[in-house]
């Protein structure tokens, strides 16, 4: 082993340091990286869809009064129109209203969702509006087993905002949840 006089001053931090602690304890020195292989999630996905996990009937909830949409609810549209695409599965827009949340400009809106869905290659779509004073957990529950829906997507901004309670949505929600970013 160098002595520390020997050893060059820019590998004297703590870095090598610790380095030395180690092979003076008798640790082997390691000097190169072992790669681990992590299979890519996406892929994953992608041939389980193929492998026949195909969805026909897609709930997704919006929860946004600006007729432009926020980035959580083009997310979740983007998503839903995505997957429902390749299939012909039909996408079910579940607009949520609260109490003194009114969409100023109900028109532009279903515009906005309905390019969104039409950018993602989707063209078997349906709408519904609903202002509710129960908890949103519960009419996205409802409404999910009303239209039989095989998959719910939601944004994830929605749950960050207190609209909707997660631990009630996987009580009420009988089907696969896909909570998007």
């Amino acid at each position: 082993m160098l002595a520390r006089s020997q050893v060059p001053s820019r590998m004297c931090g703590s870095r090598h340091a610790s380095i030395r602690t180690r092979v003076a304890a008798g640790f082997p020195r390691s000097s190169h990286r072992s790669l681990i292989r992590v299979p890519d999630i996406a892929t994953q996905a992608t041939a389980e869809v193929q492998a026949g996990q195909q969805y026909n009937h897609i709930l997704t909830c919006i929860m946004d009064a600006n007729p432009f949409l926020g980035e959580g609810s083009k997310q979740a549209i983007s998503t839903a129109g995505m997957m429902a695409g390749p299939n012909d599965a039909k996408v079910t827009l579940l607009l949520i209203e609260e109490p003194g949340t009114k969409t100023q400009d109900p028109e532009k809106q279903m515009e906005n969702l309905t390019w969104h869905l039409h950018d993602k290659g989707c063209r078997n779509y349906a709408f519904i509006s609903q202002e509710t004073t129960q908890p949103a957990s519960v009419l996205v529950g409802d409404k999910a087993d009303e239209v039989e829906a095989d998959l719910v997507v939601l944004s994830s901004e929605a749950i960050h905002a207190k609209y909707v309670d997660a631990n009630q949505l996987a009580e009420f929600v009988s089907c696969p949840l896909l909570i998007v970013p």
